[in-house]
């Protein structure tokens, strides 16, 4: 099993880096080019590449595999993954042809939701603590709770998209996550999507490509419907507050900027350079915010999962954490803080 692991991320890197270095062309051909000007500070059209991976290399591969090793989770595999490439495809067309964002969350909703009443094993049936500890029932509530964690999930992905390396770096951090905590038979799916993370993670972090709202969406998507499936069956990531803590900061980030945008009078959804990430590179530079960006997502969930007893404890901390470095950032050079 070891060796059908290390052949998919394998596979799937040397697949993924192929289509980046041919697939210039065809992102031009598609529209799917970033052009600087506005709030995008880049200085040459960028090929969005990131919706490209999903549909040709990721979704391919992880179907391809579970035809050709049919196990327990096939069906569960094949929806996922045709979740991911249709939100994918989704907002790839949002790359071309800009689609209202709520729309956008509808219609991945719609999805998400038919997935899940085909496949009830990608719905979180119940939320457990403390290793297992606690436990509450979801009950009748079970599919609108999970789409609705799972929009959050990929609508704060979309939002910290914002920095060469964050998103990539985050998802390919996820990924590792998910296939360290997956059961072995589950495993080489998992290493499809690391092999493709990691190789898109190399270019982005560089420049030379952007995820593009396919990217992001789409693996947000696949990365949230693993985490709940991984959830429900792992020996290691067995309480909803390690999964929690693995998406605290995005999504928290997230979360303050829609209450300071309504506070405001505004969208919720309205662009801005309000992010964690726009902060911290602003503050402290793109390399350093990069670092600290990171470090607040992965050192508690590190220490959390040598250590499943102290989840709750790196929740705290990376509340407190959050705080302390959002009020930093926003202080102006008279040491003087802002909220907003």
């Amino acid at each position: 099993m070891t060796l059908n692991i290390a052949a998919m991320v394998i596979v799937s890197f040397l697949f993924t880096v192929a289509l980046i270095l041919a697939g210039g062309g065809l992102a031009k051909k598609l529209g799917l080019m970033d052009v600087p000007g506005g709030r995008k500070k880049h200085m040459h059209p960028t090929p969005l590449m990131g919706g490209l991976t999903i549909i040709l290399i990721i979704l391919p591969l992880m179907v391809a595999y579970s035809l050709f090793f049919p196990s327990y989770f096939q069906g569960a595999i094949l929806a996922i993954a045709t979740v991911g490439g249709l939100i994918a495809a989704l907002a790839i067309v949002d790359d071309r042809v800009h689609i209202s964002p709520i729309i956008r969350l509808a219609i991945s909703a719609l999805f998400f939701g038919v997935a899940m009443s085909l496949v009830p094993g990608l719905q979180i049936g119940a939320i457990t603590w403390d290793g297992g500890a606690g436990y509450i029932s979801l009950g009748r509530y079970t599919i609108i709770l999970t789409v609705v964690a799972l929009i959050a999930l990929i609508n704060a992905v979309n939002m910290a998209d914002g920095k060469n390396g964050l998103v990539t770096g985050l998802c390919f951090g996820y990924s590792l996550i998910l296939l360290v905590s997956a059961r072995s038979d589950l495993a080489p799916i998992l290493g499809i999507l690391v092999g493709a993370t990691s190789a898109l993670f190399v270019f982005n972090l560089t420049g030379k490509i952007f995820l593009g709202d396919g990217g992001s969406y789409g693996l947000a998507a696949f990365v949230g419907m693993f985490a709940i499936y991984v959830y429900q069956r792992s020996d290691i990531l067995i309480s909803a507050d390690q999964v929690g803590l693995m998406f605290m900061i995005p999504v928290g980030d997230m979360a303050r900027l829609m209450i300071a945008r309504i506070r405001a009078g505004e969208s919720p959804m309205k662009p801005d350079r309000n992010h964690l990430h726009h902060l911290l590179q602003e503050r402290i530079g793109w390399r350093n915010g990069l670092f600290t960006y990171w470090g607040m997502v992965f050192l508690p969930n590190i220490v959390a999962f040598a250590l499943p007893s102290s989840s709750w404890a790196m929740i705290l901390l990376s509340f407190i954490c959050y705080w302390l470095v959002f009020s930093y950032c926003k202080r102006d050079s008279k040491g003087v803080f802002t909220i907003a």
